[in-house]
């Protein structure tokens, strides 16, 4: 009896230790440190957004491009000014999802109800360091889009 006590608690300790671990190594991984709509800027009239995410090692910028046809995402993974890694993606929408904007009175690309049947993936690259130069270009064109301060506080 005290003999199955013991391996409950124990079970129960470790329990807590590895969620406890896992949260914390989750929490360290990615950290948002910046956001900005691109809606107004003109890249497309559709919108899009910029995300920045710092993890221990690097940062990573996410650019999302909406068209009226589909959308594009990149993944930058860069440390200071050197470009990693980036992961392209590319999706066309089957039904051509476009909704009303009540603010813009505009029609924009709608992803909020996409699922994986709603659109199709066209292109899924991958480019290492800086060895796209239309990559390269885009990096540096959105990056230039951060505060300085943030890159410098997060990224270097």
């Amino acid at each position: 009896m005290i003999f199955n006590k013991f391996y409950i608690i124990l079970l129960i300790f470790l329990t807590a230790c590895n969620s406890s671990a896992n949260q914390s190594i989750r929490k360290n991984i990615e950290e948002k440190v910046f956001e900005l709509d691109l809606t107004n800027e003109g890249i497309s009239a559709e919108g899009g957004g910029i995300e920045l995410y710092k993890d221990r090692n690097f940062c990573s910028l996410l650019l999302n491009i909406y068209r009226e046809n589909g959308q594009e995402k990149y993944n930058f993974k860069f440390k200071k000014n050197n470009l990693i890694e980036t992961s392209y993606l590319k999706y066309r929408y089957k039904n051509g999802l476009l909704v009303t904007d009540d603010e813009l009175k505009d029609l924009i690309a709608d992803d909020s109800t996409n699922s994986d049947n709603d659109r199709e993936l066209v292109s899924n690259k991958s480019f290492i360091g800086s060895t796209n130069k239309n990559i390269a270009k885009k990096f540096d064109m959105y990056k230039k889009r951060i505060p300085k301060s943030v890159l410098t506080k997060n990224c270097n």
